[in-house]
């Protein structure tokens, strides 16, 4: 029987995200070309961009304008202000006392806002960016916050913050089922949120305090959703213990609500285990030093042709094609230089 193929292209985002990351720090007067430049991005030779990347696209559009959002807003946040929240944060010993001081922190005269809703056995975490400062930008920008935001909460935990979905008021994604960037089901919805287990409140703190707070969460985010860099082998060797119950005690649910989420949102646990271990061969496969047989014994394959197999149904491709063909290889080079220059401009921004 032949899978469904579950992704045709390398785990990035197309380059299309790179050029709307940037549309703020260009409106404000910088060069397209040179953010692309100093970001290692060529858009005469790439079709997608990397997720680490963007990231340092991003980076540089916030250290050139001196504003969170890159220019988006109406005015400027100064990036000062994230690294203080974050900060804030990890002051508290646990999840609630965080989210409840970050909440405080945003009610001192900022543009944007935070709430936690709780319910029976959800708890959400509320954004809202204020017309004052992001105009019609003001969905995007909670976009971005909420991205900013998870990376803090995996940081806080020492692991990736178990999102059972996130909403959106960013109609720029009305067709997406997924979150481009955390990689859970998407709504759309009249307040942005981040919604999780009310379990996790109790969870305490895992990482530690650190003047390169910036890039402290970057780094955790950017291994724990993408799995980037060295980070990908512990990734990938977690894959082999990928199953219902792993997942349900990481996302602080029973399988019986796991089933009923997941079905709601046109998924099942086989398709999310089946893109895991996808996405997880894509990375491994940009290191062309890597025989094919090692990276299906590192996914758990004691054969090697089940793998193709798997593979070859799952893409369309088997995993030489996928070698060759795909951006992941050359992304997967310039990775190192990548991280180097986001660790950079990251602790700049810390200090």
């Amino acid at each position: 029987m032949t899978l469904k193929p579950l992704i045709s292209h390398p785990p990035a985002v197309p380059i299309a995200m790179a050029y709307a990351r940037s549309e703020g720090a260009v409106s404000r007067g910088l060069s397209r070309d040179v953010i692309f430049r100093e970001a290692l991005v060529d858009p005469k030779t790439q079709t997608d961009v990397s997720f680490a990347q963007l990231v340092l696209l991003y980076l540089i559009s916030i250290k050139e304008t001196d504003d969170k959002f890159g220019g988006l807003g109406r005015r400027s946040f100064p990036p000062s202000q994230i690294v203080l929240m974050l900060r804030v944060m990890m002051g508290c010993d646990t999840l609630e006392c965080a989210l409840r001081s970050l909440a405080r922190f945003h009610e001192t005269g900022q543009s944007i806002s935070i709430g936690l809703r709780i319910r029976a056995s959800e708890a959400e975490l509320c954004v809202f960016c204020d017309d004052a400062l992001g105009g019609e930008n003001a969905p995007a920008i909670e976009d971005i916050y909420i991205s900013t935001l998870f990376g803090g909460l995996s940081y806080f935990l020492g692991r990736r913050f178990p999102v059972t979905a996130i909403v959106t008021r960013n109609r720029a994604f009305a067709s997406s089922t997924r979150h481009w960037s955390i990689a859970v089901p998407l709504h759309l919805g009249p307040v942005a949120a981040i919604r999780f287990s009310r379990s996790l409140l109790a969870e305490r703190r895992q990482g530690i305090p650190t003047d390169d707070i910036w890039w402290a969460v970057l780094e955790c985010w950017l291994s724990h959703a993408h799995g980037v860099h060295t980070r990908v082998s512990h990734c990938a060797a977690s894959i082999r213990q990928l199953n219902t119950t792993a997942l349900c005690d990481e996302l602080g649910i029973s399988p019986a609500t796991f089933r009923r989420k997941n079905s709601a949102s046109g998924g099942t646990f086989r398709h999310f285990r089946e893109e895991t271990l996808v996405r997880a061969s894509l990375s491994l496969l940009a290191d062309g030093s890597r025989s094919i047989s090692s990276i299906a014994a590192e996914l758990g394959y004691a054969d090697v042709r089940s793998y193709r197999r798997f593979i070859k149904g799952a893409t369309g491709l088997t995993p030489d094609q996928l070698r060759t063909n795909s951006d992941a290889t050359s992304m997967g080079a310039l990775e190192p230089e990548v991280i180097a220059r986001i660790m950079g401009v990251a602790n700049g921004l810390s200090r």
